[in-house]
């Protein structure tokens, strides 16, 4: 199984040193010496469970680079390492980089590992969240689809009318046959007036005088 993986930021090489030994028998671990760095590897690196950033650094500040964090590394949890004299910068951690939580300078390596142990199990319980709503997701659009295409088979097979081929007569649902006419009447609420194509007239027409003409030659 892969090891989370921990980004921290500090740019004094000692802290970065003593976190590197520290942790690394439990995590794969990302350091960076500036807050400029910490945004290329936010940028190059995939799935990092969380960002520990100290908050005093030349250029960007643990703040500012938490915060910009939550649009690079969006799902890490974030962490800001801060000392006793700088209520400010908690609060613009808070505020801006909306962290976690903080810890305070120097670090107890216990009290470190334990708020680093509760971090990556919010973010590994909210990585299962978000796989177990994407499954549903694929499942619900699965399920739509499935009765989009019953509904389609369903009204292909009610526009289908059993009619009988000699008599035109129509069967309903009930398996019992009806005048055409009288069917379409009890179902769509149609009343018919009857006339003649111009085909069925022709064809009457000839037949009718072929009968009479067949009539004048008796009488005579």
């Amino acid at each position: 199984m892969n090891r989370p993986r921990l980004l921290f930021i500090d740019d004094e090489e000692v802290n970065r040193s003593n976190f590197q030994q520290t942790f690394a028998d439990e995590y794969e671990i990302l350091l960076a010496s500036s807050g400029e760095e910490a945004l290329e590897v936010m940028a190059r690196e995939d799935g990092l469970a969380l960002i520990l950033s100290d908050q005093r650094m030349p250029g960007l500040s643990g703040a500012e680079v938490l915060a910009r964090a939550r649009e690079i590394a969006p799902h890490a949890e974030r962490i800001m390492i801060t000392g006793y004299s700088e209520p400010e910068d908690i609060m613009a951690a808070i505020n801006q980089g909306q962290v976690y939580r903080y810890i305070l300078k120097p670090w107890a390596s216990g009290e470190l590992r334990i708020a680093i142990i509760h971090a990556v199990e919010r973010y590994q319980l909210k990585e299962e969240n978000r796989a177990l709503f994407s499954a549903l997701e694929a499942k619900n659009a699965e399920l739509e689809e499935l009765v989009r295409s019953r509904t389609m088979e369903l009204k292909n097979l009610q526009s289908l009318l059993p009619i009988c081929s000699y008599c035109r007569k129509v069967r309903d649902d009930k398996n019992a046959w009806h005048e055409l006419e009288v069917y379409l009447l009890r179902h769509n609420d149609i009343l018919f007036t009857h006339g003649i194509c111009p085909h069925c007239y022709d064809k009457a027409m000839t037949e009718n005088m072929r009968l009479l003409r067949e009539g004048a030659q008796e009488g005579e």
